[in-house]
């Protein structure tokens, strides 16, 4: 595949970038990103291969808050050139919580606004887009609620809720007041867990947050959401998911594309799980390539056993999963085998033009964060994103063993481990069980020269 004939020396070549041959090269993609910095690194691999195949991006929670993550991707893909790329807004929490707010330790990653803490405008004129970041192809509503000033101590509170599923029943129970003991409430959240819990129940990144320091008056509404502002930042309450115009735009590109349709997921998988939901007929149309899961190595949650964007949302993951859709996992197996250098990076910003330098700033700080975090990243940061993405392209890349898998959904004696991808038990042995293809070995030099020529090409493509 050829981006805008690119030559040899932008760092790579066309026959190192070319995809599959069974691939068709027309095909429609949408990008379901929590974007933060290898999410951008991410949009900027289709905007250099595939910008015509880009028909929408939804913006969901994860390395962000899901407001943060659809104006993150609305300013990498106008500083790209591609304003008139609708990008739609998802789900602003997991399905097991009413709110959601960014952990801590994501900023470490991805900076405090989600791309290293870089201003685009520094690089590049903002290009405006009618409608702002609503879809104008879908109108889908975009809900702030950074003010807070909601009751959400009120009957009826929305929320992402468990997709409908047994919902109305857990309205009408009643939730216990008071918090957890530390060594309780910091472990990933559990439905018996929730169910004790003042509502609305937020995720700290995958998380309950921590008990509070004076917790003799029970925390709920807008005084648990200033606290937890105070300690984590902004919370974003949950909408139902049928009010997101992502989740509606992925129902409808099944089925309209049907398989010819790639859904690319480099976050949470709850915007997916939704989808499937609200409608069960496109599970079997639904190919969907996504960026998360272990299952040959260790994980990189606390537990050191889960992958992140499978502890945001177990539920969600473990749908798809054992639905009926074509299912690729880009998991830590071969992310982990993609590492990126500075030596590769640093030419990018000598090309003219904001493009280079944005995308070198971008992996001077996903380098410098990686290595900082963990000695195995010291040769350089893993492109978690861009490889789903490559893979997505070029199936070649990678080869997958085929499995059917589930996620535990709880830590315990005989439950497993919440978040952990493994294979499901009850489906091993049944030769009409859907199997997630696992990718487990990469080809990382083709994948590396890949990415840094379309990077290359890209961005000087846009400085003329």
């Amino acid at each position: 595949m050829d981006p805008q004939n690119q030559t040899g020396d932008t760092g790579g070549t066309a026959e190192a970038g070319a995809a599959g041959d069974s691939q068709d090269i027309t095909a429609p993609i949408i990008l379901d990103a929590d974007t933060g910095t290898d999410d951008a690194l991410a949009i900027g691999l289709l905007m250099a291969y595939a910008p015509e195949r880009l028909v929408s991006v939804v913006a969901t929670y994860g390395n962000v808050i899901q407001s943060v993550a659809q104006q993150n991707a609305r300013d990498v893909l106008n500083l790209l050139g591609g304003s008139k790329i609708p990008v739609l807004d998802g789900c602003r929490c997991p399905s097991w919580a009413e709110g959601f707010a960014a952990d801590k330790a994501c900023a470490h990653f991805h900076g405090d606004n989600g791309i290293a803490d870089l201003n685009i405008d520094d690089y590049a004129r903002m290009e405006t887009t009618a409608g702002g970041t609503a879809s104008v192809l879908y109108n889908g509503a975009v809900y702030d609620f950074s003010s807070n000033n909601i009751d959400f101590t009120a009957a009826g509170t929305v929320s992402a809720g468990m997709f409908g599923e047994n919902q109305k029943e857990a309205k009408k129970k009643q939730r216990q007041a008071s918090w957890q003991d530390e060594a309780l409430s910091v472990r990933s959240a559990q439905p018996d867990v929730c169910a004790k819990l003042s509502s609305p129940i937020i995720s700290i990144g995958g998380y309950l947050p921590r008990q509070p320091v004076d917790n003799s008056v029970p925390q709920r509404g807008r005084n648990m959401l200033g606290a937890l502002a105070d300690e984590y930042g902004k919370v974003e309450m949950g909408v139902m998911p049928g009010d997101t115009a992502g989740v509606k735009a992925i129902i409808d590109g099944v089925r309209q594309w049907g398989k010819n349709l790639t859904v690319i997921s480099t976050g949470p998988l709850t915007d997916i799980a939704a989808a499937i939901a609200l409608a069960p007929d496109i599970a079997p149309q639904l190919r969907l390539v996504m960026m998360g899961g272990a299952l040959t190595q260790q994980g990189n949650c606390f537990d050191m056993v889960s992958e992140t964007n499978i502890m945001q949302d177990p539920e969600s993951a473990n749908l798809v999963l054992r639905s009926q859709a074509d299912v690729t996992m880009i998991g830590l197996d071969v992310t982990h085998r993609c590492l990126l250098p500075s030596e590769l990076t640093e030419p990018w910003s000598q090309i003219d033009g904001g493009v280079g330098r944005f995308f070198a700033d971008l992996a001077s700080f996903m380098i410098k964060a990686n290595k900082e975090a963990d000695p195995a990243f010291s040769v350089g940061a893993p492109m978690h994103d861009p490889l789903a993405v490559a893979a997505a392209l070029d199936p070649t890349l990678v080869q997958t063993l085929d499995i059917a898998l589930r996620v535990d959904l709880a830590t315990g004696d005989r439950q497993g481990v919440r978040g952990r991808t493994i294979g499901d038990m009850t489906r091993l042995n049944d030769p009409t069980a859907s199997c997630t293809h696992v990718a487990i070995a990469v080809d990382s030099m083709r994948f590396l020269n890949m990415f840094t020529g379309g990077i290359s090409a890209l961005s000087q493509r846009l400085a003329k």
